[in-house]
């Protein structure tokens, strides 16, 4: 049974920690097929999906945490901006100290230890939360930037609301294609393409703390106007 569109949206979070079962292929062709009707510039459809399992992915997470563990530096194929405005900071670091503080007291109450040494972010996330499938969006370098990453946006948001509706959680992530060389070896028919997110899909813990914390959103007022 699938959820209605207003229910797929309200619902969806990051998922980030998944159960080992893996999503059946014919299950992804339909999730696939349905964010392909997202919106794209005149049409033109520009973005390439690569759906990574069993030994690629192993791969792809052996070599993340390789280049996490040695340092190496990030080379993505889309640099960040130096910072983020101060209202946007505020509401990244509320977001990491009210995940910090709920996962902290509910792992207490479950009896589990934090690690010591505590293991760095980019470490821990190489393990792409467990994941049984992740998929790598990416464009082709001669779609400009601004068309390939609102295309790539679009359909993200399609495809997280498919997969959503049918009881799958996903995890829209950039730092793990930070290493864009490393996928293209790995991907095939990739040389030319730009890599966009990486997107993990499968079945949710519900239990896991770190996909139980609460949400918050800003109100309306704070982001809309309208002009008359």
């Amino acid at each position: 049974m699938t959820l209605d569109t207003s229910a797929a949206i309200l619902q969806r979070r990051a998922i980030r920690k998944y159960k080992p079962e893996q999503v059946p292929d014919d299950l992804l062709k339909e999730i696939l097929a349905e964010a392909r009707w997202a919106p794209s510039a005149t049409n033109t459809q520009s973005t390439e999906v690569y759906v990574i399992q069993e030994g690629p992915l192993a791969k792809l997470k052996a070599e993340l945490r390789q280049y996490a563990e040695s340092e190496v530096e990030p080379k993505p194929d889309f640099p960040p901006a130096p910072g983020l405005p101060p209202a946007l900071a505020a509401r990244q670091q509320a977001l990491f100290q009210a995940r910090m503080s709920f996962i902290a007291e509910e792992e207490a109450k479950l009896g589990i230890k934090p690690a010591d040494p505590p293991v760095s972010p980019m470490v821990a996330g190489a393990a792409l939360f467990g994941a049984p499938t992740v998929l790598v969006l990416a464009f082709d370098r001669g779609v400009s930037d601004h068309y390939g990453c609102y295309d790539g946006g679009l359909f993200t948001m399609a495809l997280c609301l498919a997969a959503e509706s049918r009881g799958l959680g996903t995890c829209v992530t950039t730092s793990n294609v930070r290493y864009p060389d490393m996928l293209r070896k790995l991907l095939p028919g990739s040389e030319n393409q730009k890599m966009l997110a990486l997107i993990a899909i499968g079945y949710p813990d519900h239990e896991a703390p770190i996909n139980r914390f609460p949400r918050t959103r800003i109100a309306v007022d704070e982001f809309v106007t309208f002009v008359r």
